[in-house]
């Protein structure tokens, strides 16, 4: 087992990464004598939930319940919220108590939300299932729920107390959620190791095939530069904007299609590649920059042009909404070269415009 551990102005944790953890890790000092509540996504296999509810019954916590949850953007809002905390209220649950949230990175963020908002704030732990979910949702304390469409307009910063990176999970993940998987991995090489994404890009195949050297080192070293970012920059003050590469983008094509034409890491992709070329028009990023982006995408097998058509008058408009804008600026995080990303407020809608159109239209 590896322990990476997070800094943070509000709070100190571990997020401990292994390989079939949740039956064996020591859970005594978190939940002893504690009333535990797990929101569980219903996709993540009912053997995983039961060697977590071993372990916790083992670790002498007090009472366990768990509501399985329906993680899609649709549900997630203050709406389908609702049935978690009437249940929280119904079975007593007081400040005392811990909350797991076992899933993807929409019951991270729910989980995180709940935690932060019951009695004014709980202890949780994150369990998080999907390779998305233990390089990013997971870590740095962003919960959020959807409002009218748009992605996590309403939520809080809120640490958890620890997260457990367990790869065994992966086993159970289609093709498609691996590969959205490891956009987000391959943003954090573009955005701060340039190393790293030379890495990836020699090592892809091994990654997609879950051999376990090789994935290891991915989440290991992934999850290693958000730590970083997030423990300079906890609540999104400066720095820590930089993990949004692509997805201003990338939220604004979710969103155009209603959170069901893309899946988030589909998004993104999209996003890293228009953002890649926006960095070429703005900078002197190295001319093989988005060639080396596209042939990765490409050769993960994620989508590198749209599913639908769209009028790229639209999408900015939809990212004018987007939490990221300042002053009448959008604000995009472009790259000043392979492995450094810089943050950048741009006005000139035309320069936008052509960065999409030479970026997912051709």
């Amino acid at each position: 087992m590896k322990i990476i551990r997070v800094k943070t102005n509000s709070k100190n944790y571990d997020i401990k990464i292994g390989h079939d953890l949740l039956g064996s890790i020591p859970l005594k000092k978190l939940v002893s004598r504690k009333d535990v509540f797990l929101i569980t996504d219903s996709k993540v296999p009912e053997f995983l939930i039961n060697k977590l509810k071993r372990n916790l019954k083992n670790s002498s916590s007090k009472k366990i319940n768990s509501i399985k949850i329906n993680a899609s953007e649709s549900n997630k809002n203050m709406a389908y919220l609702t049935r978690v905390y009437d249940f929280l209220i119904r079975n007593n649950y007081s400040r005392d108590c811990i909350i797991f949230g076992v899933g993807g990175g929409i019951t991270c963020d729910i989980a995180g939300f709940i935690s932060s908002t019951f009695l004014r704030g709980v202890d949780f732990v994150l369990i998080p299932s999907t390779l998305l979910s233990q390089v990013d949702a997971s870590i740095g304390g962003k919960t959020g729920v959807n409002h009218k469409g748009f992605k996590n307009m309403i939520g809080t910063f809120n640490q958890p107390s620890q997260v457990i990176v367990d790869t065994k999970f992966l086993k159970t993940l289609s093709k498609l959620e691996i590969q959205c998987g490891l956009m987000e991995v391959i943003k954090h090489g573009l955005i701060s190791d340039k190393r790293f994404f030379s890495w990836l890009e020699k090592n892809l195949r091994q990654v997609l095939a879950l051999k376990p050297k090789f994935l290891e080192h991915a989440i290991k070293r992934s999850i290693e530069i958000k730590a970083a970012v997030v423990s300079k920059d906890e609540k999104e003050e400066g720095l820590r904007a930089i993990l949004n590469f692509g997805h201003t983008f990338g939220h604004a094509l979710e969103t155009i299609g209603d959170n069901k034409l893309y899946s988030h890491g589909e998004a993104v992709a999209l996003g890293m590649l228009a953002a890649v070329k926006l960095s070429e028009i703005n900078s002197n990023l190295e001319p093989d920059a988005y060639e080396r982006v596209h042939s990765i995408i490409k050769k993960s097998g994620i989508a590198t042009k749209l599913k639908k058509k769209i009028n790229p008058k639209r999408l900015i408009k939809l990212m004018q909404s987007d939490k990221k804008k300042k002053r009448n600026l959008l604000r995009f995080i472009l790259l000043e070269k392979l492995g450094k990303a810089q943050i950048m407020g741009i006005a000139n809608n035309s320069k936008i415009e052509n960065a999409i159109k030479n970026s997912l239209f051709y």
